[in-house]
């Protein structure tokens, strides 16, 4: 027969064991709570940041749930509207909603950020980029577009670290209309039908196939894990834009590629 006393003892030790977990348990909700709900004003002001790319114009709300509205000459005035998941504080790896609202344009998107491995999530992702600011961001090619460029559905798992992106699904829609570009000394314009890049993930790389509504391949591009960003242009866009090509080749054949580093590590 096991003697009282001792009995007593083992629950007076798994009281106190269950009272250590309790205790830090509370201490870690209680410094979540804490860092959620700090203000935003607060910590940026502690921060003080310095040769930010942007002018912040508005900081206001906490951590949790929070906005910043900032001004660039590129996009103007934008404003990013967030709510923090305060649970994966614990884990290290963030998530929020995030809505990013300007003129130039629109995004919506479900963000985790793991800071250990540096890997971004978007998921269900949607938004717009007006003709504008594309115009703007192509300006050095003296060519102007018409339309706004759509996002829908998208999901994107990228590695700022090492570049690869193990998933990416969903597409990117340009309503179609007028292009002028330059042709010699002169400019010259054409009517383009909607287009539609479909993205996806090729040997950890970015991809995207550029097509017609019609599925006419016209174009391809993609994202290295360097960095470098390549773009493809097939014989079929020439088509659509009305030009001569000087040699016979199928609609498919690339016929010119262009490629530019934009992201460095």
């Amino acid at each position: 027969m096991v003697p009282l006393r001792f009995v007593q003892g083992c629950c007076i030790v798994a009281k106190a064991k269950g009272n250590k977990r309790l205790i830090a348990v509370s201490i870690i909700i209680y410094v979540v709570c804490l860092i959620a709900l700090t203000p935003l004003n607060v910590v940026y002001r502690a921060l003080s940041p310095n040769n930010l790319p942007v002018d912040v114009l508005a900081v206001s709300g906490t951590l949790w749930q929070g906005q910043v509205v900032v001004k660039h000459a590129m996009t103007g005035q934008v404003s990013s509207d967030w709510s923090l998941h305060p649970w994966s504080l614990l884990t290290g790896n963030i998530k929020a909603d995030l809505a990013v609202d300007s003129n130039a344009a629109q995004f919506n998107t479900q963000l985790s950020y793991n800071a250990l491995s540096q890997q971004v999530n978007l998921e269900k992702t949607s938004g717009f980029v007006s003709a504008g600011l594309i115009n703007r961001v192509i300006a050095q090619s003296k060519t102007q577009i018409n339309g706004d460029i759509e996002l829908t559905n998208t999901d994107i798992i990228y590695n700022l670290a090492t570049g690869e992106s193990d998933q990416a699904n969903g597409q990117l829609v340009w309503m179609g209309g007028q292009v002028n570009y330059p042709k010699g000394r002169k400019m010259a314009s054409a009517n383009l039908p909607m287009l539609v890049a479909k993205l996806s993930s090729q040997n950890n790389e970015l991809h995207a196939q550029v097509a017609t509504v019609e599925g006419l391949q016209v174009a391809n591009a993609s994202l290295k894990k360097d960095g470098w960003a390549n773009v493809a242009v097939r014989k079929a866009m020439i088509d659509l834009v009305g030009e001569k090509w000087p040699n016979k080749v199928s609609a498919d054949a690339i016929v010119f590629e262009i490629s530019e580093r934009i992201l460095t590590r």
